[in-house]
Parts: C-alpha cells; sequence; structure tokens
C-alpha cells in the first residue's frame, strides 16, 4: 500500500514575494497522485511567485507524479510564478534526469542553493 505524507508552508519574503512550500513523503504513484493534486489546486490558485516542491521524503515517483509535477509549473506559468525542486534523492534526481530536464522547471541541489538563486534574481530587479 502507497503512502504519501505532504505538508505545505507559506511565508512571504523580505522582498514581498509568496513562497509556497511543499514537502513530499513517501511515494507518489497512482495510488497517491490525487492526494497531492487536492492540496496542490488550492496552493497554486492563491498565486505564489515561488512554489517550491522539498523532495526529500519522496522515495519513489510515476509517471503519473510527473504529469501533475508538469501540471503545477503550467499554472505557475500563467501567473508568471516559478516553480522549483529541492532535496531529490539520488532515484528522484534519476527520474528528472531520464526527462530531459524537463522545461521551465529548477531543480536545486537543496534549499540553501535555491535561497542563493533566489536572492541573486532579486537583487537584479532592486533600484
Amino acid at each position: 500500500m502507497s503512502t504519501l505524507t505532504i505538508n505545505s508552508r507559506q511565508k512571504t519574503t523580505p522582498t514581498g514575494q509568496t513562497e509556497t512550500t511543499i514537502a513530499i513523503d513517501g511515494n507518489l504513484d497512482n495510488a497517491t497522485v490525487s492526494s497531492l493534486e487536492v492540496r496542490l489546486m488550492p496552493l497554486i490558485a492563491a498565486k505564489p511567485d515561488q512554489l517550491i516542491f522539498d523532495l526529500t521524503g519522496l522515495k519513489y515517483v510515476t509517471s503519473s507524479g510527473i504529469r501533475l509535477f508538469f501540471m503545477a509549473v503550467k499554472k505557475q506559468k500563467l501567473h508568471c510564478g516559478q516553480t522549483s525542486f529541492v532535496n531529490l534523492q539520488p532515484q528522484i534526481q534519476e527520474v528528472f534526469n531520464i526527462m530531459g530536464n524537463l522545461p521551465d522547471m529548477t531543480v536545486f541541489r537543496d534549499q540553501a542553493e535555491l535561497d542563493s538563486y533566489l536572492l541573486a534574481r532579486q537583487r537584479t530587479y532592486q533600484p
């Protein structure tokens, strides 16, 4: 039996951007993808500037999970939001590599690397 634990947190960065992080723990497969989709849709509907998937605890992902990630990226782009993925375990990184560096998704080694990237990007917009 597949299990999936989903935790989300939202914050506003010092620059005023909204950031939503979704931590996923377990297996993201045909049996669990709908539970993530139900949790994800209202979070995306809030139009966060940054949508971050923390995949530290993700053990397994199937194509249905990858499709959900694609959908999240697409919906984020509709309101000029960014989607990022952090803390990929080796087996999950391999899936992302096989998918050919999924278009419009950015994958970071960890939260610190993402934060550094975002800070550098935000500095380019300051007067």
